[in-house]
């Protein structure tokens, strides 16, 4: 049977164009390391690759949880390491002003230290972290937790704590809301001298009240005449200023231990992960010594068509005449 001129061309083409796609295909391979480059290429692969690329994502996000909620977590136990150190000087001050051989003038210089004390204090209950959320607003990470209204310091967050995704099925608090940490204070003082104990105050208002006293503007105040009587009055406030500051070490404990599970959990993702990543690497990282070894088998068998067609070429009888 007689083989058409065009049939033979065409079929030397064929076999150049699918040497080709071949060669190109294992040249991909060899400059991104990957076996699978398509779905095509193993189905049953490929199948697996994405759900561990899910996997190994999803970790790695909760990896990136676990780094932002650790550095909130620090900050606050930093601020409420400060907040600690003024409480102690406060009652340090107070025990000092309590002393009835302290005169009114005493007890003023003292109390002008205490608001100055106070203020500080407020300023690292609006602490704000590196994305410029407060961190003691609860869910209202937007707005200052505490405000100065004049007329004494109020809340201006929520209860709220948010919680942060750390494993598939784990999730931990990134921080407390200031409600918590600086107010929901049992008051221990009539304060206000009409023989009805307050219920809730935060540390502030017990702040406010403390240094009223000692300038003789709040009722108890000292200056009644009795030395002894007005040095109790001020003694009372060491109870709310020893409630406050165990409150903020519990706090501190609790973060701390909300820490030490976080980098227990940070270590299992990564060991997670480290099998994650094996297993996607078996499935698609590819044998580089076999592709070599493919790879000149490919392009010696493209330089065989490539000369057979050239031969091709040359087969008319009129390159005979």
């Amino acid at each position: 049977m007689r083989i058409a001129t065009t049939t033979m061309f065409d079929r030397g083409v064929s076999a150049m164009l699918d040497q080709q796609a071949k060669l190109s295909k294992t040249e991909l391979q060899l400059a991104t390391g990957d076996r699978v480059l398509s779905p095509s290429d193993d189905p049953t692969a490929a199948a697996r690759i994405l759900d561990l690329n899910r996997e190994i994502d999803t970790v790695t996000q909760h990896q990136r949880n676990i780094e932002r909620a650790r550095a909130r977590l620090n900050l606050e136990d930093a601020t409420l390491d400060g907040a600690g150190n003024i409480l102690q000087r406060v009652r340090e001050l107070t025990v000092q002003a309590a002393n009835d051989t302290f005169d009114p003038q005493n007890r003023i210089a003292i109390g002008y230290e205490i608001e100055q004390l106070r203020d500080e204090l407020l300023g690292l209950a609006n602490t704000r972290d590196a994305n410029g959320e407060y961190i003691f607003s609860g869910f209202q990470g937007d707005t200052p937790a505490f405000t100065d209204t004049g007329a004494g310091v109020n809340y201006s967050g929520d209860q709220g704590q948010r919680l942060i995704r750390i494993s598939h099925g784990r999730q931990l608090a990134d921080g407390d809301n200031g409600f918590e940490v600086f107010g929901n204070l049992n008051a221990s003082l009539d304060a206000d001298g009409d023989g009805v104990v307050e219920p809730v105050r935060n540390i502030f208002e017990t702040l406010d009240l403390l240094v009223g006293v000692l300038n003789g503007t709040t009722h108890p105040a000292p200056g009644s005449g009795d030395p002894a009587e007005d040095a109790n009055n001020i003694d009372n406030y060491l109870t709310e200023l020893d409630a406050a500051s165990v409150n903020i070490l519990d706090i501190r404990a609790r973060a701390g231990a909300r820490i030490n599970a976080m980098d227990e959990q940070e270590r299992v993702n990564e060991d997670f992960l480290v099998v994650m990543e094996s297993s996607r690497s078996e499935e698609k990282d590819l044998d580089y010594a076999e592709a070599v070894s493919r790879f000149q088998q490919q392009l010696t068998a493209l330089q065989a068509s490539q000369q057979s067609f050239s031969r091709i070429q040359e087969l008319s009888l009129f390159n005979f005449l």
